[in-house]
């Protein structure tokens, strides 16, 4: 399984370049799945399609879901129930099911735990993750790492916490302890496909301008400094030359950026796509595939 995952800040057309590119792989005779991970969903819009929870046909090859965080939220507290209420009620603070999607960095969790799952059932050859903005994308990336050292910390203190809760409730200590191993094992099972550049490719999608250009150079920085590799970037909305005046100045400003961008990441396949002068949906998601891969811009 391939996962390619969109990244970048918001607005800057990450849902674009993942429906275009999980259209492209399933022309090619890969089944893909595009996944979005971005509570705000926006896939069905652009896709012009009905998409629920379960993954949706959209066309040959190509599925799509969005999953639904407050229902996610749930199914995923009832599969660490022990965990969280002893994590909870040691602290008096009550968390309902369904609005643990909203503790904050919780929801990054809960998408990774259904991603772990799309990648263990291992049906699709192409799954193409379209994040959520670049503040939630950290956190994501970063999960792994952190749930791994927590939860190891957590089994550390299994002698000592085990009898306490065991005495609270019969066989509450080791149902924590069982949650918290299956917790682990996922977390550093997508943090190891995240850092196999065979498995995961992560694009960077941002816009030639001053402020999308600094943040996408930050958020490069940081998911490289944990191990992930990012393979490309996407420059969209790249305006054609015109001779109005103001065409004229953010042209050159434009491609002041984009040679910045080019220069600074030169070991990176940098793509760059136009603006199309409408909404990018539908049928038109095909001329942006093409523009992305047919022209030899990028590969998966």
């Amino acid at each position: 399984m391939r996962l390619v995952y969109m990244a970048g800040k918001g607005g800057v057309g990450k849902s674009v370049s993942s429906a275009a590119t999980g259209l492209w792989t399933s022309q090619n005779g890969k089944k893909t799945l595009a996944f979005s991970m971005d509570p705000a969903h926006s896939l069905s819009d652009i896709l012009e399609a009905e998409i629920g929870d379960k993954p949706t046909p959209i066309a040959e090859n190509l599925y799509a879901v969005e999953p639904d965080l407050a229902a996610e939220a749930e199914k995923f507290y009832a599969s660490y129930k022990s965990l969280f209420r002893a994590l909870f009620e040691m602290f008096q603070f009550e968390v309902r099911p369904q609005d643990f999607g909203a503790v904050p960095g919780v929801g990054e969790l809960i998408f990774m735990d259904r991603l772990y799952d799309v990648y263990m059932e291992g049906d699709y050859d192409v799954v193409v993750i379209d994040s959520a903005p670049t503040a939630l994308v950290l956190p994501l990336l970063k999960l792994p790492e952190v749930t791994t050292g927590v939860v190891t910390r957590l089994l550390g203190m299994k002698s000592r916490w085990t009898g306490i809760f065991n005495m609270l409730e019969p066989g509450f200590g080791d149902s924590v302890v069982k949650e918290v191993r299956r917790l682990r094992t996922k977390a550093e099972t997508m943090r190891n496909a995240l850092i196999d550049s065979e498995i995961t490719t992560i694009s960077v999608v941002m816009i030639p301008e001053k402020a999308a250009v600094m943040e996408s150079e930050r958020l490069i920085k940081t998911v490289e400094a944990h191990g992930v590799s990012v393979d490309s970037i996407i420059v969209n909305h790249v305006m054609a030359p015109c001779e109005c005046d103001y065409c004229s100045r953010r042209v050159a400003s434009q491609k002041g950026y984009i040679e910045e961008i080019k220069t600074k990441f030169a070991n990176k396949q940098i793509a760059l796509l136009p603006s199309y002068g409408e909404e990018v949906k539908g049928p038109g998601l095909a001329q942006v595939a093409r523009d992305l891969y047919e022209k030899g811009q990028l590969r998966i």
